[in-house]
């Protein structure tokens, strides 16, 4: 989840906030589900293999139709799976105006003329006249955003009802959609406009969050109505994680949970000499020195790229990706033929020290050949990473310490 939070504010840091905000959720009835249903007499919901295929591939086209984003499949304890998607627009499609979101977006009911299979008359969430999903909305002319930043969708007070047993909801009732996508994939598709940070983070949580569990106790008793039993709790006690049928068969197709594009690099470094290194138990201590005596990690392969190729040397670390791709098996830096990847530096903690500092350095410096160019400021050799940072203007006021604070307020909030 970590991980995931991460990339995705390195997308942001890129592109800027999402535009729109997307869920799509399996829809039973599709015409695929029906066919196999009507056949074998089955219901889809005992065939969750079928359920995840069909859903997979409607999802894939969807995204063709969308060119990509960053999305995330959620699986509850019961029920059809469904995707939560993030969407970045380009400047020429951007929402700059209250009247562009009305035409994408539409919280009030389709018009019967124009799209008749939109209107349907049973609500599932209505139970016993009330809707569960925290509806009626406030009829509303005019597009606005309230003091929180979420979007308040016009919904005007048109006369314009369904029949729905024994409730007649209006477009006070209606979730945000978009019709054209509702007619062309025939699901429940939900579309949000997002707006500002605050929402942007709650959004970045919720599609990160992590899987579901449950607590549960299994146990035999074997005692007789007078016999005494110690409970011990603790050996009782199993946190368990849940796993539903759906979720167990997309992972035994190997679906992705989570998907980004463009997709983002993690970049890692390390102090001299203090690369990991990997060894079995059996390793004598001379051979794992033979072996990794001359072996490049990602950091130190960056260098050496920069010393091949020119057009490496005005791109600082994190934006290496964008122009080059590292190739993991022989460990090198090579030009990029097609594609576009952005970079982002591993999580250090401030208490890490140098490791601290060189991540500060490696966001700025640009073309470093070796771990003293790093530490080299308007051509002067610094002893320390720390000493450098001061020479760039870095720790001379409580700026780092700001921005340090900002940035645990958007990535290390609470649950």
């Amino acid at each position: 989840m970590f991980n995931n939070c991460q990339d995705a504010m390195a997308i942001c840091k890129h592109f800027g906030y999402p535009d729109l905000f997307l869920i799509l959720t399996c829809n039973p009835n599709w015409p695929e589900f029906q066919r196999y249903t009507n056949r074998d007499q089955v219901p889809i919901a005992d065939r969750p293999d079928i359920a995840c295929r069909v859903f997979h591939a409607k999802m894939k086209c969807l995204l063709n139709d969308l060119k990509n984003g960053m999305y995330t499949i959620e699986f509850q304890k019961k029920g059809l799976p469904h995707a939560h998607i993030l969407l970045w627009l380009d400047g020429r499609n951007k929402l700059q105006n209250i009247e562009i979101v009305d035409e994408l977006i539409c919280a009030e009911l389709p018009n019967p003329m124009k799209f008749p299979h939109l209107v349907k008359p049973t609500f599932p969430c209505m139970k016993d006249g009330i809707c569960s999903k925290f509806y009626p909305k406030q009829f509303v002319y005019y597009m606005s955003f309230d003091e929180h930043g979420y979007p308040i969708y016009k919904r005007r007070d048109i006369g314009v009802i369904v029949k729905s047993h024994g409730v007649d909801p209006d477009n006070r009732f209606v979730v945000p959609y978009n019709p054209l996508l509702l007619m062309k994939y025939q699901a429940h598709i939900n579309l949000e406009f997002c707006s500002k940070s605050n929402v942007i983070k709650y959004l970045f949580k919720y599609i990160n969050k992590g899987p579901n569990c449950v607590t549960a106790t299994i146990s035999h008793s074997t005692e007789t109505t007078h016999s005494f039993k110690v409970v011990d709790e603790i050996k009782q006690y199993y946190d368990c994680r849940y796993l539903s049928p759906c979720e167990s068969m997309w992972r035994i197709f190997a679906y992705e949970i989570h998907h980004r594009c463009p997709p983002v690099q993690r970049l890692t470094f390390h102090l001299p000499n203090q690369q990991h290194v990997v060894f079995d138990d059996h390793d004598t201590i001379g051979s794992i020195l033979l072996r990794n005596r001359d072996l490049m990690t990602m950091f130190t392969a960056w260098m050496m790229a920069n010393r091949t190729y020119v057009e490496g040397r005005t791109l600082t670390y994190v934006e290496f990706p964008g122009k080059f791709i590292y190739d993991l098996q022989s460990r090198q830096w090579k030009p990029r033929r097609r594609g576009f990847s952005i970079g982002r530096l591993s999580f250090v903690h401030p208490s890490t020290g140098e490791l601290f500092y060189m991540g500060m350095l490696l966001n700025v410096q640009r073309g470093c050949t070796s771990f003293r160019s790093i530490r080299t400021v308007n051509s002067v050799l610094y002893d320390t990473f720390q000493e450098a940072c001061s020479a760039m203007g870095f720790l001379i006021d409580d700026n780092e310490f700001v921005l340090a604070i900002n940035e645990a307020a958007e990535l290390s909030s609470g649950a």
